[in-house]
């Protein structure tokens, strides 16, 4: 049954993988919209 636990580690790791690219994703998109919003707002100041 050694491959059972290498079969259901492996679907447990590429689940938290997974996760973490959701994860990594959705902070690199808020982190380009915030550096967007204060790229407007420094124009808006500057016009």
């Amino acid at each position: 049954m050694v491959i059972a636990t290498v079969a259901t580690d492996l679907h447990q790791l590429g689940n938290a993988l997974a996760a973490d690219v959701i994860g990594w994703g959705a902070a690199v998109i808020g982190i380009a919209l915030t550096a967007s919003a204060v790229i407007w707002i420094l124009r808006l100041l500057r016009a």
